[in-house]
């Protein structure tokens, strides 16, 4: 896949990217924004690098809990599946 320059702006700075894909980062970086944007609402002394660090460990938490939930759904399919092929033979 080639690689697209873009610019997006996160939190009043701008950012120069070179990306696979520019609809996804674009996205990406809006949902950073508004993501610091809210901490920053909450706690307006906090400093971009902190409102940064928050949004971070925010973003991972969500990863976390979407890949338990993306494993539990692997197993149930797993499950699912051994059942058929014992009831279909």
């Amino acid at each position: 896949m080639s690689m697209e320059k873009i610019n997006v702006n996160v939190y009043g700075d701008n950012y120069p990217l070179r990306v696979e894909n520019s609809e996804l980062t674009g996205k990406a970086a809006k949902e950073v924004d508004g993501v610091m944007r809210r901490f920053a609402a909450k706690a307006p002394d906090l400093e971009a690098k902190k409102l940064a660090v928050l949004s971070a460990i925010q973003f991972a938490e969500k990863k976390n809990e979407l890949e338990e939930e993306l494993s539990q759904l692997r197993q149930k399919m797993a499950r699912v599946n051994d059942f058929i092929e014992q009831n279909l033979h």
